[in-house]
């Protein structure tokens, strides 16, 4: 009973956080029906006296659409979706835009047609009407279903789905751009919240014309319809989009129907479509290109028609997904009759929880057959059902809420005295403390004998919380410690003491004030530390200046000392995160409030930084590359891959040339440079690449926040990613490789990052036997994988890093050749063996510019 009544809690927390908005469509024929028709209630006698009763005096003001609204809210609606317009407005814009075909076929000079074609007197009269609604569109009010503010901000306002932007008449889509302009004004002007537009046309005829349709939507998006028009910042603009081809599915079941196609027989449409079909996320990011990533640009996914792969829907975590429309006829039907979502279906309404999209239901009167039991409010209960039993959120989702896609610079410790509100935030993860302190314990019983004295040093101690973590080890390990917790910031010092005279109450610990880089080592020369520990790492592992601070401190590490973390190295990945991306293009000032802690509030926003933000609507582009027995564990690419590396040690035994107070001579031997090749087997845009780390604190003590959930750190909330962004993003073909180049540079004053990356077309070419080898200058043979080690190409720089488990090592044998790849077996792998070697040929097809050149965008300022 004990479990049950903990998942039974979980399952309320989970409800309790989603809080998604569920919505009725009511379609115009059912504005005016009676409440039970449009809703779904079933209404007693007596109710419905009382109801009448309350109308005469409560609700003699309202409006129908206001009417609906609250008898949907009384059903456990949260509000309804209508149309802006009703058939009167078609039926006018029809009349006056669209010549009846048999007079004359449409024509994108309707406007000019000779007067000699329209000598009658009622089509001269049309004419005049027509060109005097193109000069001035206006409504009638029998044309609209809202006609006031009231209406409009309690509703979500759906456009014309009759307007076709994407026609493949000029003269239609002129006409349909003016129209749809018109409804888009009149409900900004009453006040509208969300707005939806009509989708294009899944048909390949019209797919020339879908550039159209995006030069209208980023007109409406960008407030140029007149002088003074503007959009608030929060309204949300949505495209209403079928998840599938709504047009291959009508072929080929058209084709099925008449048995014209044998092949189409043994494939039925909708097996056909959860395999091959692209069509959604194709116009999608076209549609988002063209209005150049706008933020209030939004994607109203339609279930309605049988959903695509997996990979698909798997790209729409990363998309600003508003709405889920939910027809009754995309639920399936159980054991018992019921109403219920396909498992796909399901798993994609959960992934996009943490989005809180609208789910709309639409069609509950006009069920499917199959749906037997439960009636309209079936559905209405399968959602909320879906909703209370989806996995609660995780810690860090609970933490970071509120900050999800929100960008922060990252901090500059160096440079900068962090805040109390910042020491608050770090230092309240207990996960890493709790590592920390094992890696402290371990290391303790390696370097001494029980009741033995261990000089601990903590260097950059903030507000002390390692302290409590040493004397815990310690204690645990039967060791005496003596602990100098050394601290820059002056603020964080007064607290060092203070938290020294209320709570550790011990000559165990000390305080310095002082720069580790700076104070002098003779000074303490007869203290020096058994062990440094020290919290510096940022996002990226080394973008806190890690190394620098930490070049300064071990100076103070005996010969044979211990430094925690002993070895920490980045990753990185290549990502989709298209909201990321416009939050940098659309603002100039911070996306973050203060205080979360992970970075700091950004007051100019540029593609040449890097930012710390969580990613929750960032995809991973690649995958790892599937084994083959051409080459080894060593050599393939995974879809996230470790850059480079740094270990710590006493500098006595670096190596390094250090001038007379123990600092090295330079910060060259901090350079570093890493190169990438990953694996893209569906297409895609990349946005930008996501930094991570691992940090190999002491023995088998490992720090992560690594995207693999087995090896992260689990529940740990110190640290978000890093997000490399990309000025101008770049697609990638499915089956493509994406090369990536990354910096650390320095120029003794700072450090900074750059990065590029280049998209390459993976061909293989099966040569006959006797086929003799041949080359072309206009493909790019494939480049042989560089070694991984952190110091592949600095063969001579001193502490040459040994392998760790985080970090792959050099391989023993020479990288493969472009003989030892072979040819592609089938869609899903890049290689294969075969008994003939495949010639290998990559083609370009983009590149992105080298961000950060010389640190015009950001640097990490190694001074005050």
């Amino acid at each position: 009973m004990a479990l049950e009544a903990q998942e039974d809690m979980v399952k309320r927390d989970a409800a309790a956080h989603w809080q998604v908005p569920i919505v009725l469509f009511v379609p115009t024929e059912q504005l005016h029906s009676s409440a039970h028709e449009s809703t779904g209630a079933k209404i007693t006698h007596n109710e419905h006296v009382e109801t009448s009763s309350a109308s005469s005096s409560s609700f003699h003001s309202e409006s129908v659409v206001q009417k609906r609204c609250r008898e949907a809210h009384d059903q456990g609606y949260d509000t309804i979706a209508v149309h802006l317009t009703n058939d009167a407005w078609r039926n006018r814009w029809e009349h006056l835009c669209l010549l009846p075909e048999m007079d004359f076929p449409r024509s994108s000079s309707r406007a000019t047609l000779s007067l000699a074609l329209t000598s009658q007197t009622h089509q001269s009269n049309l004419r005049v009407e027509a060109e005097r609604w193109r000069a001035h569109p206006t409504f009638f009010p029998d044309e609209l279903n809202l006609t006031s503010a009231a209406d409009a901000r309690k509703t979500i306002v759906l456009l014309s789905p009759w307007l076709e932007l994407d026609s493949v008449d000029e003269g239609v889509r002129w006409d349909a751009e003016l129209a749809i302009k018109q409804e888009f004004s009149y409900a900004v002007y009453l006040g509208a919240t969300h707005v939806v537009l009509p989708p294009p046309s899944s048909d390949p005829s019209r797919r020339k014309h879908l550039a159209n349709y995006a030069r209208v939507v980023h007109t409406l998006l960008t407030g140029t319809l007149d002088d003074g028009f503007r959009l608030l910042p929060s309204l949300k603009v949505s495209i209403h989009l079928p998840v599938s081809s709504p047009y291959i599915l009508s072929s080929m079941l058209m084709r099925q129907a008449t048995k014209s196609n044998a092949r189409s027989q043994r494939m039925p449409a909708a097996a056909y479509l959860r395999t091959n079909d692209n069509w959604a996320w194709e116009t999608w990011e076209s549609i988002q290109t063209l209005c150049g990533y706008h933020p209030q640009l939004h994607v109203g996914l339609d279930l309605s028609v049988p959903l695509p792969p997996n990979t698909s829907l798997l790209r729409w975590t990363a998309e600003p997904v508003s709405l889920l429309w939910l027809p009754s006829g995309s639920f399936l039907a159980n054991a018992k009759g019921y109403p219920v979502l396909s498992k796909s279906a399901q798993s994609l309404v959960r992934r996009l929880l943490p989005k809180n999209p609208t789910m709309i239901l639409s069609e509950i009167h006009a069920a499917p057959s199959q749906h037997t039991k439960g009636g309209p409010r079936a559905y209405l209960e399968y959602i909320h059902h879906l909703i209370r039993t989806a996995p609660a959120p995780s810690k860090l989702q609970l933490y970071a809420q509120g900050y999800g896609d929100h960008l922060q610079a990252p901090l500059q410790p160096m440079a900068n005295d962090l805040t109390a509100t910042t020491y608050e935030v770090f230092e309240s993860d207990p996960v890493k403390y709790q590592l920390y302190e094992q890696a402290i314990y371990q290391a303790l019983v390696d370097r001494s004998e029980p009741h033995s004295m261990t000089r601990i040093w903590i260097v950059g101690a903030g507000h002390g919380a390692l302290v409590p973590r040493a004397l815990s080890a310690a204690k645990r390990a039967s060791r005496f410690v003596q602990i100098t917790a050394l601290e820059k910031n002056p603020g964080a010092c007064i607290a060092l003491h203070d938290r020294k005279k209320k709570e550790w109450l011990s000559d165990s610990v000390s305080i310095l004030q002082g720069d580790m880089r700076t104070i002098p080592v003779l000074q303490y020369k007869d203290q020096l530390a058994d062990i440094i520990v020290s919290e510096l790492l940022g996002s990226f592992a080394d973008n806190e200046l890690a190394p620098e601070c930490l070049d300064g401190a071990m100076r103070f590490l005996k010969p044979n000392g211990i430094s925690i973390p002993s070895a920490y190295a980045p990753f990185l990945a290549p990502v989709a995160a298209a909201n990321l991306h416009a939050a940098i293009g659309h603002s100039s000032r911070s996306q973050a409030q203060s205080g979360v802690g992970m970075g700091t509030n950004v007051t100019q926003q540029t593609y040449d930084a890097p930012y710390v933000t969580l990613l929750p609507s960032a995809n991973l582009l690649a995958e790892d590359e599937p084994q083959t027995v051409s080459f080894s564990d060593e050599d393939r690419k995974l879809a996230v891959q470790p850059c480079w590396r740094f270990e710590h040690g006493p500098m006595s035994t670096s190596g390094l040339v250090c001038t007379s107070s123990g600092l090295p001579e330079s910060n060259h031997h901090n350079v570093r440079a890493s190169y990438h090749t990953f694996c893209i087997p569906h297409a895609g845009v990349c946005h930008g690449l996501a930094g991570f780390f691992e940090a190999h604190l002491y023995g088998d003590v490992v720090l992560s926040i690594h995207p693999d959930a087995h090896r992260a750190s689990q529940d740990m909330l110190s640290w978000f990613p890093i997000f490399f962004p990309f000025r101008d993003p770049i697609y990638l073909p499915a089956h493509s490789e994406l090369d990536v180049h990354i910096w650390r540079l320095t120029d003794e004053r700072r450090v900074w990052y750059e990065w590029s990356a280049e998209c390459f077309l993976v061909q293989e070419d099966m040569p006959s036997p006797s086929a003799a080898p041949s080359s072309s200058f206009l493909s790019c043979p494939s480049p042989q994988d560089m070694p991984t080690s952190a110091f592949s190409n600095a063969m001579h720089t001193p502490r040459f890093p040994s392998t760790s488990a985080f970090l792959a090592p050099i391989p023993s044998t020479s990288p493969a050749t472009n003989e030892s790849l072979t040819a592609q077996s089938d869609t899903s792998s890049f290689l294969s063996t075969s008994s003939n070697k495949a010639r290998r040929t990559r083609i370009k097809t983009g590149q992105t510019a080298r961000m950060n050149p010389g640190a015009i965008g950001s640097s990490s300022l190694m001074n005050g």
